[in-house]
């Protein structure tokens, strides 16, 4: 499998540090000063800890819609790989971010383009572009299908987190509130053709951690036993036990990563999930991997990009002549559920 074309694109209202303490200010009128301060000093600590900077999200006034930014992707990467839409076998969304639960979003993006593709969505929280990677090989390995697109729209801000969880209740909230103040939003698109060039993909799933991070529907109690860490936020709104998931990945994909990289010399690059840069930079030195192997500046830059954060990466290093074609790529990311998941192949 080969990557024919990858973009990438970012809505423009930017959202800093900065802005995040004004909004909790904002959106917390009747808590008292003290307690007001105090949250914010635990916040902004846990930002510079975690490495957060910038984050950009649609700018709602300017008319910015998160369709725009998928057809920019989608678009894009057919001019660079010079494929035409008719040849586009598969099309495959992923993500978080989504307009309908049914059809499969794949259809609506199909019809955008005037594609006969087939399609059909993936979930799996921040892994989605992984799996979606993983399934797509799979087809194009047999011949199933020759061009396959997956696309996603990690555009989760406003539905899932803006404003009420800005909003300070208790000063314990920070424990699965904080997560949200990292989010950013993107699109993506990725071209993927067949070749003779082998990946692998190799993953670990937790599903005791299940309830550490999610968004969940009204109805979710009809569907699953309850917990105490499930609907803390509300219905549809994020709830994410942050520190917990950092210290889980830690531990399991370094397991993961020590018994499929067989040597840590021969990697070009690493790309991490951007949920932290601080965590997993430290991580992967502490394997012995070397810090400017492994790409980071995603989150910085961005914030949290859920399942858009990987391909985000390899845009941005491309860009940046940090990543060339011949490369040995990792791309070892975490996500809820929980699972880890490490990638290899040459790019």
């Amino acid at each position: 499998m080969k990557i024919q074309a990858i973009a990438v694109k970012i809505p423009t209202k930017r959202v800093t540090n900065d802005t995040i303490m004004e909004m909790i200010e904002e959106h917390s009128p009747k808590v008292n000063k003290a307690t007001l301060k105090a949250y914010q000093r635990m916040v902004m600590h846990m930002l510079k800890k975690s490495g957060a900077k910038d984050r950009y999200i649609r700018d709602l006034e300017k008319g910015e819609r998160s369709s725009n930014f998928i057809r920019d992707a989608i678009q894009e990467v057919l001019d660079k790989s010079g494929i035409k839409k008719d040849d586009i076998d598969l099309i495959i969304y992923c993500g978080i971010g989504k307009g309908f639960i049914e059809p499969a979003n794949a259809y609506f993006y199909a019809k955008m383009f005037g594609m006969e593709a087939s399609c059909f969505d993936i979930t799996d929280a921040c892994m989605s572009w992984i799996r979606a990677l993983d399934i797509a090989y799979q087809f194009l390995k047999n011949g199933r299908y020759r061009n396959i697109l997956i696309v996603n729209g990690e555009f989760n801000a406003y539905e899932h987190g803006y404003p009420e969880l800005f909003e300070i209740k208790d000063l314990e909230q920070i424990k699965y509130t904080f997560p949200t103040y990292t989010i950013g939003e993107a699109s993506s698109a990725t071209l993927l053709t067949a070749s003779e060039d082998e990946w692998s993909f190799d993953f670990i799933s937790k599903p005791q951690f299940a309830d550490l991070c999610t968004i969940p529907h009204e109805n979710y109690k009809d569907f699953v036993d309850d917990t105490p860490r499930l609907g803390l936020s509300g219905a549809h709104k994020f709830v994410s036990f942050g520190q917990e998931m950092i210290n889980h990945a830690t531990k399991y994909l370094q397991e993961l990563v020590k018994s499929v990289v067989h040597s840590y010399d021969y990697p070009d690059i690493y790309f991490p999930h951007a949920a932290t840069s601080t965590a997993y930079l430290l991580g992967g030195v502490d394997m012995g991997i070397e810090r400017e192997r492994i790409y980071t500046e995603v989150f910085p830059a961005y914030g949290n990009l859920a399942s858009a954060s990987v391909p985000a990466g390899i845009k941005r290093a491309l860009d940046e002549n940090r990543m060339k074609r011949g490369d040995q790529v990792v791309l070892f990311p975490a996500s809820a559920g929980m699972v880890y998941g490490v990638v290899q192949f040459v790019f």
